[in-house]
């Protein structure tokens, strides 16, 4: 027995078995289901119907017994139906095959997802599958072949740039985003013209182009340095450092204009708390860690706000074009000297300046700095309490010989602020390129304006506040000077060997590398020099110092100050000027320098840079159609230049038509009359489209067809539907299923 007639007799049974059908007619049931066999229209279909004829009914006897009566129908599927049925032979019936029926059981059949709905994969009429669709199981829905980021535009798609992610103009839904243009698909986008009104791509800052370009936006879309730009309003305003809001270009700002404190110039020093210092991006000297360092902090020139080298640049140090000259920052501390004070009880004078003389006193500090990179006092004999006086109880040279140093306390001040005792004022150097490549500043050398030096406090410190009078330095017309000051600077270099500082000058100075004392020259003196070479590979210096030469009878000599190659260390100096008018300062550096970085983006390597509009890479930028220009910063013809050439079959310059226009890639869009349904905008298409009975009507809707609710045609009756079992049959007859 077939599958059909096993479930047909297996429900007949059931039938049986509730006493809602009789022996006599169980048996001609399974008598007819044997002689059909299931649905011939579909091998291996079951049965649609079972009809008895007139058994325990009002109908007559059935084929063998009579007339035709009136009979049950049976619909496997659809349990509990009944209707009239012309009990026949048995009172067999079929479902005729239509499309909605959710299977392929018709010629003309290419789908049946089981309903009769254009726009969903499958035409009303199963004829045809819609575009970007695919139906592989009938009777269940189509599914959508359109996959954003695959690089190919399809569907609803304006743009495909092989992936799905936004923000590089094909967001991830596959659409266009305002400022960018995708002229090829598959390829990346890139961002419209600088001054559309659209910040887009790596543009920094934008003009409404009905507008002017504001100052600090730049013809490429640029941020200036110095300004900030919004992104929304497009408005560019000056940045100010100092105002403790930390802006474009900013890595910090503390309020201040002091340098040594982490924060100069609204750029972050480096931190050398855990002995080796950090490199910090955007000095200008490219350290161990760094790709590049420009001097900037900005992205998009090549080196990165992290010095990072970006895509399609190179970056090469500039040592062969070292600056003509450093600006060295120096923090300067002014205080009152002996006999130098307008009034001594509003205004006190500092006991350690401008007193008496000397001729250099070794031993003055320890030989580490303390945890706030500040040199300590250093107590004779080690011991300050035993010392009331703090004057070593022998030394060489002058008795006592520390006739201008008080007290701990008071040496404590030389180098820190402190309220109504010293007036800090940040200034800077000039450091001159030497013929032999070190880097010098002397404030003897008045073509380079060094008598600066001593002016550089001018009317800012004590002076200016009418607490001090100026000391009668000058011969002729030479100007008095503001004296009774200390300096400190700092440095950071990349210890590569071979790097030599020194130093000339007077009164107290002491140089320390990674936190060691390395040159000192100590107390009040005539000019007195020193200086350090570090060592080629083993982290030493090799020091000598007149002091020490003349003191201590001390020559040069070798210091161990646990450098490793490749670190970076700071080295610190701490100056005074404690005795009116004769003081000097002469400091000499070579090959402390970290080299410089420039960047520029490279045409040919198939990467677009911030700076290119495109790049074809190695074998492209020939100028050709589609191609990049040799200089990656124009194109050949393409498509979305609004000029239809050759390879293209229009080109309206947007080229964003889904229907009906010209479509992404320069190609006509979708029409009626091509034989492709285009869901929504087409509920059929036969290519031909002459809107007879059941056919595709121009404007590739459905005009005439059963289920549209007008009786037509070969149609009996239209409900509206394509349901069996409500007097109306799917295929517009009425009466029983057939």
């Amino acid at each position: 027995m077939r599958y059909g007639s096993m479930r047909g007799f297996q429900f007949a049974m059931q039938l049986f078995a509730s006493n809602r059908i009789t022996w006599g007619a169980l048996f001609v049931a399974s008598l007819a289901l044997t002689r059909c066999g299931g649905n011939p229209a579909v091998s291996g279909a079951p049965p649609t119907g079972i009809g008895t004829g007139g058994a325990s009914g009002s109908g007559g006897t059935g084929a063998s017994g009579g007339t035709a009566g009136t009979g049950t129908q049976i619909h496997v599927g659809d349990a509990g139906m009944s209707g009239s049925d012309a009990g026949g032979e048995g009172g067999a019936a079929e479902v005729e095959p239509t499309c909605g029926d959710g299977l392929l059981n018709q010629t003309l059949e290419v789908c049946d997802d089981g309903n009769v709905e254009s726009s969903d994969g499958c035409t009303a009429d199963c004829r045809q599958i819609e575009a970007n669709h695919a139906c592989p199981t009938p009777g269940a829905p189509c599914v959508s072949t359109v996959k954003c980021g695959d690089g190919k535009i399809t569907g609803s798609e304006t743009c495909d740039d092989g992936n799905a992610k936004s923000g590089d103009g094909c967001d991830r839904s596959c659409q266009l985003e305002d400022g960018w243009r995708c002229p090829f698909q598959g390829l990346a986008c890139e961002a419209g013209q600088c001054g559309d009104g659209v910040l887009a791509g790596l543009e920094e800052c934008e003009w409404d182009p009905d507008g002017a370009r504001p100052d600090g936006c730049s013809e490429t879309c640029k941020i200036e340095a110095g300004y900030d730009c919004d992104p929304v309003t497009f408005a560019c305003v000056a940045t100010e450092c100092g105002n403790g809001e930390v802006e474009r270009g900013e890595q910090c700002d503390d309020r201040n204009s002091a340098p040594f404190d982490g924060c100069y110039h609204c750029l972050l020093e480096p931190d050398c708390a855990n002995g080796v210092c950090t490199a910090i991006c955007g000095d200008g000297q490219r350290f161990a860690g760094e790709e590049c360092d420009d001097g900037n902090t900005r992205s998009g020139d090549g080196c990165s706000a992290e010095c990072k080298v970006e895509p399609g640049f190179e970056c090469v140090d500039v040592s062969s074009d070292p600056p003509d000259s450093i600006s060295q920052p120096v923090l300067l501390r002014d205080f009152i000297g002996v006999d130098r004070s307008t009034d001594k009880t509003a205004f006190p004078e500092h006991p350690d300046f401008n007193r008496l003389g000397g001729s250099g006193t070794l031993g003055e500090v320890e030989t580490e700095l303390d945890a706030d990179d500040k040199p300590v006092y250093a107590c004779p004999n080690g011991d300050c309490d035993a010392n009331p006086g703090h004057q070593q109880v022998s030394c060489v040279g002058s008795s006592p010989c520390r006739p201008n140093l008080s007290t701990p306390e008071n040496f404590a001040e030389w180098y820190r602020d402190t309220d109504d005792v010293n007036i800090a004022v940040p200034s800077e150097v000039p450091l001159l390129r030497q013929a032999g490549g070190e880097y010098l500043y002397d404030s003897a050398d008045t073509t380079a304006d060094g008598k600066n030096y001593f002016d550089l406090i001018g009317m800012n410190g004590w002076v200016g506040k009418g607490g001090e009078t100026l000391a009668p330095c000058g011969a002729g017309s030479a100007p008095d000077r503001n004296v009774s000051f200390t300096s400190e600077t700092h440095f950071w270099f990349e210890y590569q060997g071979g790097e030599r500082f020194d130093f000339a000058g007077d009164d107290d100075t002491w140089v320390f590398v990674n936190g060691q004392l390395a040159i000192d020259i100590g107390g009040l003196h005539v000019p007195k020099s020193g200086y350090f070479i570090l060592d080629d590979a083993n982290g030493t210096a090799t020091v000598w110092s007149q002091v020490e030469q003349e003191q201590a009878s001390l020559g040069e000599h070798t210091i161990d100050l646990g450098l490793s190659m490749g670190g970076i260390y700071e080295v610190a100096m701490f100056q005074a000027e404690r005795n009116e008018c004769g003081s000097n300062f002469k400091v000499t550096l070579k090959n402390f320098n970290g080299p410089k970085s420039t960047c520029a983006s490279v045409c040919g390597d198939g990467i677009v840079a911030s700076d290119e509009l495109c790049d074809d890479g190695p074998d492209g930028n020939d100028g050709k159609y589609g191609h990049c220009g040799k200089d990656c910063r124009s194109r050949g013809p393409y498509c979305g230049d609004g000029t239809t050439d050759a390879k293209e079959e229009c080109d309206d310059g947007v080229n964003l038509s889904q229907y009906g226009g010209c479509a992404p890639g320069c190609v006509l869009g979708p029409v009626c009359g091509d034989g492709i349904v285009q869901s929504p905008y087409e509920q059929c298409d036969d290519a031909v489209n002459d809107g007879g009975y059941g056919e595709c009507f121009r404007g590739c809707v459905f005009k005439d067809r059963c289920g549209d609710g007008k009786v037509q045609g070969p149609e009996e009756c239209d409900d509206g539907n394509r349901t069996n079992g409500d007097g109306c049959n799917n295929d517009c007859k009425s009466g029983a299923v057939r």
